[in-house]
Order: structure tokens, then C-alpha cells, then sequence
């Protein structure tokens, strides 16, 4: 692509537009650059070439964005409005046809949608639409089910494919492995999925004979739906660049979007909805089927993000992509993992990373976690007229904890308990809660360089948005008293150590070895009984 850089600055100026814009906003991906102008969008594809695409030259991207008009009018034939040329005259460029000049690039042209009818928008904030799940699967049912062909080929040809997309993901991830992918959960993640291939290759190839092997979205995410409040939803940026991964199981192309929908907070019922509308129309989705494919979007993503830290611009941006990747590398691990009953208690001076810690390791585990600043602000209720931080307040706290870690773990749980356990008779009550359910406990020490601490917890007061209330001289008060006279650990308890110094995200790996050693978790994709149509 010739002058990038004076291509890219002339595309922000609204006077090269032929239609009326008054300012310009450009998004950037690993693939792609995206012109937000006045009531239109335009994309244009990166000089790039990867594995899994390829933009190499001029004319692979004139027609890279001819297929993207036609393959995503299947779902949004509102928003597509056609490919338009990109010329240079001289020094100046122009969009659309003229006369004079070159044609230098080709781009899509799109109906701007509004940004508050995103999903992954209304999600985030809370907001979940009325009836998503019966406004999905009006949509989406009938095209996976109807609308589109099935992948045409030797079963065993298709099945090699389907199963090369998502190993080849895998041998991907492994050159961002420490950085920042942290190579035992990965490993955990990669045993499981060989695993399930291992066992259930024989009934995967019969989902190709019984042609649940569709040319789909491929990209079925959360951002990519629009879902006005009233109107038509719309369904866009499918994958245009390659056939192989857009023709993929249902049951695949159905579990990115799941996978997205739990991730952003969606009600559990909407996804049980959801998949429910698929099976009453006919379609044959096993749960371990669905769990392969959840966990193999999720790693999608993972690499897709990975491959942004080559252009991040400074440690802040490597920290925040490194952030989204450790985010969806927790969703597979979730599905990738089965884990037994257990209590755990987070332990450590304020400000040394428990809280991120503890929910880093329910989110991949999928364990209860319950956070005794969120008790003791629930018990206290919107008002309290007296300080809920003095003794009896804090006993009260702590023995709510034990009673509902009590509840959690009779009823089958894995149980994190998100506190400062800081004294003895607070650890030692919460090891008779795992005592009398006859299940393991285990302690997790977070511990952080002192300088870094106080850093944290200054800067922690500067933005206000925590639920906890701890300060550098609380801090400094219980450091104190934990040197003069170190808790006792509880006999039995396994004991482990996170040191969460280093900035970014904190890798849950100590953790996860301990619990595989415990056998308190193993790598495993849940039911993998497969039932052929």
C-alpha cells in the first residue's frame, strides 16, 4: 500500500468525504482500519498478512472487500452499501469515482449504526435488552439453520480442516506464552482440548456427515450485533477473508456468541433461552460440544489481541492489551477445567492484590467467590448509622462469610473467600467450614513490594472507584501487627504465595499447579457424549 501514512492522515480530514461529515473518528485492528464519517463508515483492509489471511496486494483487498459486502448483506442487507475506490491526484486524495488520478485502495462502505444500539454497549452498561434471546434466535436460527450451505467435501477432509483451525490456534498462541499468555493455565487449556479431540474424533466426524459443518458468521461477537430498541437487529462483520473460518460446526459459530454473552454479564437465562431456541428448532448442540467451541473462541480472541502488542505504543498500552488477553484466556480456562468442592481464603495486607487475585481465580475458575468489604456494606445496608468497621461490625462480617462459604460448599462449590484473614481465629474458623464438609483449605498469601503497595492505594483513593475502603495507614497499622505477631496457618491447610509486584496482569499459574498437585482440578471438557442425528 503506497504512502500509508499520507493516505491514513488524509482519510481524518471530512473535507476528502463526498458526503456531508463534520469530523472523522479512525478505529485500528490487527486487519483492518476503519473510518467512522458523519452517517457512513468505510473500511479499509491493512497491507497485512497473517497465517489465517492474507491482504498482501491491491487486488486481494479490492476483492476481500467485494466479499465482505456480499457475505455480510446475508445478515445486515441494510448496512452494506457497496466497495468504492480510493484515488490519488498529485498530493490529494479522493473517494469515489472522478475523473483523473489512481486508484490506490479499495474500501467498504457501510451505513453508520448507532453506537448505543451495540450489544456489547448495552451489555457492559448494564442494560441487557427485553427478550434478547427470542430477538437473536429469530434472526440467527433460520440462517444457520436454513440460510446458509453446508460445506461441500470428503468428511474426513472437512474434519481435518475443522480440526486444524483450532490446533493451528493453538500452536499460534505458543510464541505468547509469558508474554502474556501464562504458560501453565495455557498448558491446562491445550491438554483438555487435545484431549477431547482424542476421545471424540469419531463422533466430530459424524457432525460432518450429518452437515452441521455450515458456512456461518465466523465472527458471531457481541460488537458485531445491533440491536436497536426499535428496529431490526443487524448482524455485520462476518469473515470475509477466509472460507475455512467461516465454514464451521453450528454449534461453533453459536458458541462465540455465547461465549461473549457470558463474558459481558449477560443473564444466564439468556444463553439456556438461547441455545433452548436452537435444540426446539432441531438443531443437535452437546454440552461438551459447545464447551470445545466456547473455549476455543475464547483463545481466538486471546491471539487476536496478543498479535496487537507488536504495534502497542507504551508500557500503558501493552499492560491493557495484556489485560483483554489474561480476560479471555480466564473464560476458556473456565470451560476447560473441572474442579472439586474446597474453600480457599485469600490472605495478605491491604493493597497487595487479594481482590484481583480473587476473582482472576473464580473468573477462571468459575468458583464462588464471596468478598467480605461487599458483605459488610450488604449487612450494613445503603445507610449505616454507626462505623461498620469497628470489632463487633468486622465479626459480624467474618462469621457472615463463614456462613455462606457453608452454604456454597454443601451445595458442590470450589469457595474463595476475599478477605484479609490477617488474624488466627478468623483463619482457623474458616478451615472448621472446610473441616466439616471434609474438603480441602487452602490459604493464598498475596505479597507486594512495600514501595508498590503504598503506590496502589494512594493512587486506589486518587480515582475512588473501589468497593474497599483501606488506606495507606491501615496499611501500615496491619504490616505492622503481622510482623509483631505472624498469624497462625491452620494445620492441613495448603499454603500458597502469589507475589503480585509487577504490573499487569497477575498470572494465576502457582495457583493452578497447586490445585492440579491437590487434585482438586483437572483438565477436562465436561460431558463429551456426542449424539449423532
Amino acid at each position: 500500500m503506497p504512502e500509508v501514512d499520507s493516505l491514513l492522515h488524509a482519510l481524518r480530514d471530512p473535507q476528502v468525504y463526498p458526503w456531508p461529515v463534520t469530523s472523522v473518528k479512525m478505529v485500528e485492528t490487527h486487519i483492518s482500519w476503519v473510518f467512522l464519517a458523519g452517517d457512513r463508515v468505510i473500511k479499509l483492509k491493512r497491507p497485512v498478512q497473517y497465517a489465517f489471511v492474507d491482504y498482501s496486494t491491491l487486488q486481494k483487498r479490492r476483492q476481500a472487500c467485494e466479499d465482505e459486502v456480499a457475505l455480510n448483506r446475508r445478515l445486515a442487507p441494510d448496512v452494506y452499501l457497496g466497495v468504492i475506490p480510493i484515488i490519488r491526484e498529485g498530493r490529494k486524495f479522493r473517494i469515489g469515482t472522478g475523473e483523473g488520478g489512481d486508484i490506490v485502495e479499495w474500501a467498504t462502505l457501510m451505513r453508520r449504526l448507532d453506537d448505543d444500539d451495540m450489544l456489547d454497549a448495552q451489555l457492559q452498561a448494564g442494560m441487557e435488552p427485553p427478550q434478547l434471546a427470542a430477538r437473536l434466535a429469530e434472526r440467527l436460527v433460520p440462517f444457520h439453520l436454513e440460510e446458509i450451505p453446508e460445506c461441500p467435501g470428503d468428511p474426513d477432509a472437512i474434519l481435518n480442516g475443522q480440526l486444524g483451525v483450532v490446533t493451528d490456534n493453538l500452536n499460534e498462541l505458543q510464541p505468547f506464552l509469558n508474554r502474556p499468555l501464562p504458560s501453565y493455565e495455557f498448558d491446562l487449556i491445550n491438554r483438555a482440548m487435545q484431549r477431547f479431540i482424542g476421545t471424540n474424533r469419531r463422533v466430530l466426524r459424524q457432525r460432518v456427515v450429518d452437515g452441521w459443518i455450515r458456512e456461518g458468521h465466523g465472527d458471531l461477537r457481541c460488537e458485531h450485533v445491533s440491536i436497536p430498541a426499535d428496529g431490526p437487529l443487524q448482524i455485520y462483520d462476518c469473515v470475509e477473508f477466509n472460507r475455512d473460518l467461516r465454514c464451521a460446526d453450528v454449534a461453533s459459530d453459536l458458541a462465540f456468541l455465547l461465549m461473549d454473552l457470558a463474558r459481558l454479564g449477560a443473564q444466564s437465562g439468556t444463553i439456556r433461552d438461547l441455545i433452548g431456541a436452537y435444540q426446539r428448532a432441531g438443531a443437535v448442540l452437546p454440552s461438551g460440544l459447545l464447551r470445545f467451541y466456547w473455549i476455543h473462541r475464547a483463545l481466538v480472541r486471546a491471539k487476536v489481541h496478543s498479535l496487537q502488542l507488536a504495534d502497542a505504543k507504551d508500557t500503558h498500552e501493552e499492560q491493557r492489551i495484556s489485560v483483554k488477553v489474561m480476560e479471555y484466556l480466564h473464560v476458556a480456562t473456565r470451560q476447560a477445567v473441572k474442579t472439586q468442592p474446597a474453600v480457599i481464603a485469600m490472605t495478605g495486607l491491604s493493597g497487595t492484590g487479594k481482590s484481583t487475585v480473587g476473582k482472576a481465580l473464580a473468573q477462571a475458575l468459575g468458583a464462588t467467590r464471596i468478598a467480605s468489604d461487599e458483605v459488610r456494606k450488604t449487612l450494613a445496608g445503603p445507610h449505616p448509622n454507626e462505623d461498620i468497621y469497628s470489632a463487633e461490625w468486622t465479626d459480624r462480617t467474618y462469621r457472615k462469610l463463614n456462613d455462606l462459604a457453608d452454604e456454597a460448599v454443601a451445595s458442590g462449590n470450589l469457595v474463595i473467600l476475599d478477605a484479609t484473614y490477617l488474624d488466627s481465629e478468623r483463619r482457623l474458623a474458616a478451615a472448621d467450614v472446610a473441616t466439616t464438609h471434609d474438603v480441602p483449605f487452602l490459604l493464598i498469601e498475596t505479597v507486594t513490594d512495600d514501595d508498590v503497595v503504598v503506590q496502589r492505594l494512594e493512587e486506589r483513593q486518587r480515582r475512588g472507584d473501589s468497593v474497599s475502603d483501606a488506606t495507606v495507614d491501615i496499611y501500615r497499622w496491619q504490616r505492622e501487627q503481622h510482623l509483631a505477631e505472624p498469624p497462625v496457618i491452620p494445620p492441613g491447610a495448603i499454603t500458597i504465595q502469589v507475589d503480585t509486584t509487577p504490573d499487569g496482569p497477575t498470572s494465576l499459574d502457582t495457583v493452578l499447579s497447586a490445585l492440579e498437585d491437590a487434585g482438586l482440578l483437572m483438565p477436562q471438557i465436561g460431558d463429551v457424549r456426542i449424539i449423532a442425528t
